[in-house]
């Protein structure tokens, strides 16, 4: 009868400790997210992922460990969406590479994910109004 007891009570107390644990991973989870939305944490990983030359859902979503449909559902939750987001650290990542005045145009838009010069000029021409040429001259060359 006794044994029967001490079972009992084992039981409780690994039941507790399961809570306990749960909850302390739980809190850990909520606060990865509530660092930073999700279109700020898929920035970071597509940065890495154009370095590597996977600067695509399917590589992103490996790497942030999501599926594809909540990646989208949370994008969307956020009134963003993947192709935004990429554009946007392209963008960015464009004015950083070309102020490194070893980089050529055509390097550039490699590390960018372009497969040729003509698709990162037209894209570089949406975002700032001017060439990537006509950017380097104006506000590298002062």
């Amino acid at each position: 009868m006794f044994t029967v007891f001490a079972s009992t009570d084992g039981h409780s107390r690994s039941l507790a400790m399961y809570r306990q644990l749960t909850e302390q991973a739980e809190k850990y989870l909520r606060s990865l997210y509530s660092e930073d939305n999700i279109a700020e944490q898929l920035r970071r990983r597509l940065a890495d992922l154009l370095a590597c030359g996977e600067a695509n859902a399917d590589a992103a979503c490996r790497a942030m460990m999501l599926s594809r449909r909540t990646l989208q559902r949370r994008l969307k939750a956020e009134k963003t969406s993947f192709q935004k987001v990429l554009q946007e650290v392209r963008a960015e990542l464009a004015i950083r590479y070309l102020s490194d005045e070893r980089l050529k145009s055509l390097e550039v838009a490699m590390l960018l994910g372009y497969n040729n010069i003509s698709s990162f000029t037209t894209a570089f021409k949406s975002w700032y109004d001017m060439p990537p040429a006509e950017y380097r001259q104006r506000f590298l060359a002062a």
